[in-house]
């Protein structure tokens, strides 16, 4: 089942940057020289898209058999305060995980000492493996058509994309165990 709430998240979150012409008719559209638009957020800013007319943008949607990170057994007998790691996940047009990065942006997302160092190194661990239904540009053949289509590219043509998604994981004890989940 694909989680409606971390689709909307991942599409503020969601982000590229690559350039390249762009499709002015249905022939190219269709042999797929439509190029790539700026696609790009920042954590506390609402997201900005830029695309033609005709043009639609399916944010990823993550394997339902993605692993969350494990709490690092090391630090259970710390009884450490939870803690917040916050990953950049650089998705490819295949839908694989192409690498991954430490995401800073005090305070949501602050940065590591040593502790918040293994945390990290145990959410980049699980985001290694995951996988994704890709990113999709979708490319209609006018703008109604674009508009009476709602959630899918309905057949026409779709053009995988490559994304940055930032995820925000709460590494957290309840009652003397380890537990992670989604910040959000």
């Amino acid at each position: 089942m694909r989680n409606a709430f971390w689709m909307v998240t991942a599409a503020l979150l969601a982000g590229c940057a690559t350039q390249g012409p762009v499709a002015t008719n249905d022939h190219d559209a269709r042999a797929g020289h439509v190029g790539m638009r700026e696609i790009s957020a920042m954590l506390a800013q609402p997201s900005r898209v830029t695309l033609a007319e005709n043009e639609s943008f399916l944010v990823p949607v993550e394997d339902d058999a993605n692993a969350m990170p494990a709490y690092p057994d090391a630090l259970l007998s710390q009884a450490l305060p939870p803690r917040v790691v916050c990953v950049r996940v650089a998705v490819g047009r295949d839908g694989s995980v192409m690498s991954s990065s430490q995401a800073v942006v005090p305070p949501e997302c602050p940065g590591n000492d040593d502790a918040g160092a293994v945390f990290f190194a145990s959410a980049q661990r699980a985001v290694a493996d995951w996988r994704y239904d890709p990113a999709l540009r979708c490319v209609f053949p006018d703008a109604k058509t674009k508009d009476d289509t709602v959630g899918s590219c309905g057949g026409y043509t779709e053009v995988p994309e490559a994304v940055t998604l930032t995820y925000r994981f709460v590494f957290e004890q309840k009652n003397g165990r380890g537990n992670v989940r989604m910040g959000r």
